[in-house]
């Protein structure tokens, strides 16, 4: 697939997403392998393991998720951020449209729900303590260009979405 043939692509298929954006010119971002190519279409992993989050951890807030929006928002989204230097940070950029339905998640008091389980002293808690914080960071399902504006840590959960490059064109 070529550039132009995804952003054709985007338009037809992303909708819902394009729709809840409106004019903004706000975009999803996410960092990716460097080896990635320049455009593509990828697949949400349904099994997504944790890159520093202890597995305990990780499953205990995967089910609080679970339990409060029906989604499994830490094992079986995509981890994206409205913050280009945030998403550089984990890879060349990229800037994501999910395909067709997706639903979201975020937290205005979380930029990275790692570092913040570290600075809070819950990473080598129980994970009991990790759920009932969770309980008290307001995450909602709502607000998706307040959530891009914000910075913070937004888990999309779509089957597919295109990747495009971000380059200054």
């Amino acid at each position: 697939m070529d550039r132009h043939e995804v952003e054709d692509r985007v338009r037809r298929e992303c909708q819902p997403f394009l729709s809840l954006l409106g004019p903004s010119g706000l975009s999803l971002y996410r960092g990716i392998d460097p080896r990635a190519p320049e455009v593509f279409e990828g697949r949400v992993d349904r099994a997504r393991q944790p890159k520093n989050m202890p597995i305990p951890l990780h499953e205990a807030a995967d089910a609080w998720f679970s339990r409060q929006f029906g989604v499994r928002f830490r094992g079986a989204a995509l981890f994206c951020t409205g913050s280009k230097a945030t998403a550089s940070r984990h890879g060349r950029l990229y800037r994501i449209y999910p395909v067709g339905g997706f639903q979201f998640c975020w937290s205005p008091s979380v930029g990275d729900l790692h570092v913040w389980a570290t600075q809070n002293g819950l990473l080598d808690g129980h994970p009991a303590a990790l759920v009932e914080s969770l309980k008290a960071l307001d995450y909602r399902e709502d607000g998706l260009a307040e959530a891009i504006a914000s910075s913070s840590e937004i888990m999309v959960s779509c089957s597919r979405y295109y990747a495009l490059e971000d380059r200054d064109d």
